[in-house]
């Protein structure tokens, strides 16, 4: 008995993550920079589309072009990050036909915001440098709490001038472990003296 229902576990987790994949996935978007949307239908007469994240739909049956190989396209700019479904619908051969397709929008680098990198870190590292000098691990404490908001902060929203997700998101964790790491480490020697 136990090991029947195993198996039927089992062939249930298959089924949903069948069902989970049927949904197409489209090239990853960049945060406020031009997405173009494509479905494929050289026998379309019209394709409408529909763009939804998760605190709602963002445009509704929006036309999309054609532009003369059978691929329709929609450009528009997110401006939020996360999950973005797209849901349309398309006359096949006259017939209504839908389709969907997700992307993910990833943050690039907000415009402008070097100098505020570069003024967080040199505050952070000043406090953490004088709370070791006056010997105030409170102060040390704030300078790695500072370092937690810079690496949040980039993991969010990326670096000016750096706009590969993976780097960023990369030093923003690098960054907020180093900011974890030193409030703890202070924090315990702090507590057991």
């Amino acid at each position: 008995m136990e090991t029947r229902n195993i198996i039927i576990a089992i062939l249930m987790v298959g089924l949903m993550s069948v069902s989970v994949s049927a949904l197409d996935t489209m090239r990853p978007a960049t945060l406020n920079q031009v997405y173009v949307i494509e479905q494929t239908c050289a026998s379309c007469s019209f394709v409408n589309v529909t763009v939804s994240n998760t605190d709602g739909i963002i445009f509704s049956n929006a036309e999309m072009t054609n532009n003369g190989s059978g691929v329709w396209v929609y450009e528009f700019t997110p401006t939020q990050v996360g999950r973005h479904d797209a849901k349309g619908i398309g006359d096949i051969n006259g017939d209504a036909t839908s389709f969907a397709s997700k992307f993910e929008v990833k943050g690039g680098g907000l415009n402008g915001t070097l100098g505020f990198y570069f003024l967080i870190l040199i505050l952070s590292a000043g406090a953490i440098v004088l709370g070791f000098y006056i010997n105030d691990p409170w102060v040390v404490i704030l300078g790695g709490f500072a370092l937690i908001f810079v690496g949040i902060f980039t993991m969010f929203n990326g670096i000016d001038g750096l706009k590969d997700p993976v780097y960023t998101w990369g030093i923003g964790i690098i960054t907020l472990m180093i900011g974890c790491y030193i409030s703890i480490r202070a924090s315990i020697e702090t507590i057991f003296g």
